[in-house]
């Protein structure tokens, strides 16, 4: 348990808005007419009339309901800045490791449990661990019931992180060398930019004002963002609702703290308001101390810095933390200059030429996990398609999805992404495995059926390889299938990943009621295992 470490999530300028911070009841609140949510520096519109001048984002404002893990019961709604953490890392968390910039994609945690008899064991990853009620969705936190095995129950009473997977973005010598591994050991992690880190509903926390040390559970989300206008005004608290991003800023649209240059010169100036109506923009001109007002259809943008990107500085090697200090976030602009904060723990102003770039945003958020708030994902031009084989049905439609279970599954790129329909073939929901590139998949049906076919996508690399199939094998672990004879073995093919059927050996799987998937190994034996899409053929019995 990390209780000394609890580096807090506040939310100051710098935290993003997450798609996972939703609820299904929240969703109305965050999303627009596009489903999309808003983000620190998002350039945004009044959704009832679009010909108004333009905002910024420049505050995001969270409460959380927080649920007691023991009662299951909601308290209150609290401030996201009052909440403290009670592991080390969580995903989204930004870390360094030598000269390489990630996120924290996903988190094991080792967990100890107590038994009835007061023995300790300690799973890693807690693999092997099953709910014990139906808060299958629950995060994992002291105090809580699960289960060994269907007749023995445990108590978690230590979590510790054991390891971290990380999606490495960049590194500050800006050379091609590979990145780290995926998989770390959090001792070797630092942590940089807590503010940039969001909490999730789901997640467990603590309260920072609480005299107790009793654990919450994230429940329900409550948002509203602060917005700069054109012409400097702020306001706050507004409804994410009645707001529409901007993906495209016209060529003479400008905001506050931007950097312009007036055609045919080369004069640098910083704009100071913008007057939407008259399309006139007040400038002041950093060679010489006046400001002008000025034609926005004169003045061009020079440099693309906004509040919130990550930056990036050239330094000497010799410096003390060079590594931490060449990443850093944008957190304000004064003077004509840039206010960042490195991810050493120090902030200073620098001018724009001291930078080396802008970090593309969609390499640091998480825009392409699922979450359940309904908001849009956009399906791939070249999706596979899959038809299901004459006078045969597709027997997903017949799985108690209630009931299926996924052993070495993540919890968040879970077995949904590939199984359910409306997942299946959106663009980056992948099922993907944690402690290595083995996965076991459990489907009961609703009625015995007779399987004829199946089709399981995946990545070329990272895709399944050796596939062996179990029937009616209800209490049964990755040991167990490991040395058992399977009814059928399946060796993947790169063109069965990308969709030609694989036949089954229909004499051995007639009048099953569930299927076990026993995914052994991958294409090119890397550390996970990658699952786009599952699809089941076959007939009733």
């Amino acid at each position: 348990m990390e209780g000394e470490d609890n580096a807090k999530l506040d939310s100051p300028p710098g935290l993003p808005v997450d798609n996972d911070s939703v609820s299904d009841n929240a969703g109305e609140e965050l999303e627009n007419d596009r489903g999309r949510m808003l983000r620190l520096g998002d350039f945004v519109a009044h959704i009832s009339d679009l010909d108004k001048a333009l905002g910024q984002v420049v505050q995001i404002n969270q409460s959380f309901l927080l649920y007691d893990v023991k009662k299951l019961k909601p308290s209150q709604y609290i401030p996201s800045n009052q909440l403290k953490r009670v592991t080390k890392f969580l995903e989204g968390d930004m870390v360094v490791l030598n000269n390489w910039l990630g996120r924290v994609d996903f988190v094991l945690r080792d967990v100890t449990v107590r038994f009835m008899n007061g023995s300790l064991r300690t799973f890693k990853g807690g693999m092997g661990l099953q709910p014990h009620d139906d808060w299958d969705g629950l995060s994992l936190h002291l105090g809580q019931k699960v289960n060994v095995s269907p007749k023995r129950t445990c108590t978690i009473t230590e979590l510790v992180d054991g390891s971290v997977y990380v999606i490495w973005i960049i590194s500050s010598d800006g050379n091609d060398d590979s990145p780290p591994l995926a998989k770390q050991d959090p001792d070797r992690l630092t942590q940089v930019f807590p503010f940039c880190s969001t909490w999730k509903i789901g997640n467990v926390c603590g309260h920072e004002l609480s005299k107790s040390e009793t654990e919450f559970l994230l429940g329900d989300v409550e948002t509203s963002v602060d917005v700069t206008w054109q012409n400097g005004i702020t306001e706050k608290n507004l409804p994410s609702s009645i707001l529409k991003p901007i993906s495209d800023l016209g060529v003479h649209d400008f905001f506050i703290g931007q950097y312009v240059v007036l055609d045919n010169s080369d004069g640098l100036g910083v704009v100071k308001s913008v007057d939407h109506k008259e399309k006139t923009t007040t400038v002041r001109w950093l060679n010489i101390p006046n400001e002008e007002i000025i034609s926005s259809c004169q003045l061009n943008r020079l440099f693309n810095y906004h509040l919130g990107n990550l930056v990036l500085r050239r330094i000497t090697r010799e410096a003390e933390n060079s590594h931490l200090s060449s990443f850093g976030n944008i957190i304000g602009f004064k003077d004509g200059n840039i206010e960042v904060t490195w991810a050493d723990g120090t902030i200073s102003m620098v001018q724009p030429q001291e930078l080396h770039g802008v970090i593309d945003r969609d390499k640091y958020e998480d825009t392409d996990e699922f979450a359940s708030n309904g908001i849009e994902q956009e399906v791939e031009e070249d999706a596979l398609v899959v038809k299901v084989p004459e006078f045969k049905v597709d027997l997903l439609d017949f799985v108690d999805l209630r009931c299926v279970r996924c052993l070495n599954g993540s919890r968040i790129h879970c077995f949904n992404n590939a199984l359910e329909k409306d997942y299946r073939e959106l663009k980056g929901l992948t099922l993907e495995s944690v402690a290595d590139e083995q996965l076991l998949i459990y489907l009961p049906f609703y009625q015995p059926i007779n399987l004829h076919s199946l089709v399981i996508g995946g990545l070329m690399e990272e895709g399944p390889k050796t596939v062996k199939l179990f029937a009616n094998k209800r209490h049964f672990d990755i040991s167990d299938a490991a040395k058992t004879t399977p009814r059928d073995t399946a060796i993947l093919s790169e063109d069965n990943l990308r969709g030609v059927t694989v036949k089954v050996n229909q004499i051995n799987f007639q009048r099953i009621h569930s299927l076990t998937i026993f995914i052994e190994d991958n294409q090119y034996g890397s550390e996970l295992t990658r699952v786009q899409r599952l699809y089941l053929f076959g007939t009733l019995n």
